[in-house]
């Protein structure tokens, strides 16, 4: 089962194609970001491996901002250590299950789906923080709150940053206030494990 969704970036002029496949007990997400942060052409694909619970256990992430490619490869084992393609263990990023990618909003339905909190409800948890126009990984602390309906309030750790994230009702952002908007996606029928529930999408 697979699941297309084409994205619009507005603080930065992007489109993104992402391809979310369901796999028996993996998901796998492919996706091309391309367009443009103010002066600067941006170019951008990744390849996500993922539980059924929505976490990540491996990060394949190559970039272009203007002349300069960058990339990160990293792996998550059982006991949430990260680690790249070399061996090299990063361990700042110690406990963290979700990432979150600069330029997407695909990132945030991971812990919308995989927290599966109900209305009202909150959860804070750290996360690995990829900064495609900067070209760093750090960890950051995030705060997802279920309000009305499938609208999510997003919170960073210090609370500078608050918005109101949109999703359809499989977990997938349809609008994010300023940054992102949801064009087009297929109607196919994909599983929720977490909550034993088929739906046309």
């Amino acid at each position: 089962m697979q699941k297309i969704i084409v994205w619009e970036g507005l603080t930065n002029a992007t489109e993104e194609h992402c391809s979310v496949n369901f796999l028996g007990e993996e998901i796998i997400v492919r996706s091309e970001i391309e367009g443009w942060s103010g002066q600067k052409a941006v170019y951008a694909e990744y390849v996500l491996h993922l539980n059924q619970s929505w976490e990540v256990f491996q990060a394949d992430i190559e970039f272009h901002v203007s002349d300069h490619q960058h990339s990160w490869h990293l792996k998550r084992d059982n006991d949430n250590n990260w680690s790249d393609a070399s061996g090299k263990y990063y361990p700042e990023l110690q406990g963290c299950r979700f990432i979150d990618i600069s330029l997407t909003p695909f990132t945030n339905s991971l812990p919308v789906n995989g927290l599966n909190l109900k209305e009202g409800d909150n959860a804070g948890f750290d996360l690995v923080y990829f900064d495609i126009l900067n070209n760093n990984i750090r960890k950051e602390r995030q705060k997802y709150t279920r309000m009305r309906g499938n609208i999510y309030r997003f919170e960073n750790s210090d609370g500078s940053f608050t918005a109101d994230i949109t999703v359809d009702e499989d977990g997938f952002v349809t609008h994010y206030p300023g940054l992102f908007k949801m064009l087009t996606t297929n109607n196919t029928k994909i599983y929720h494990a977490n909550t034993g529930t088929g739906r046309n999408i």
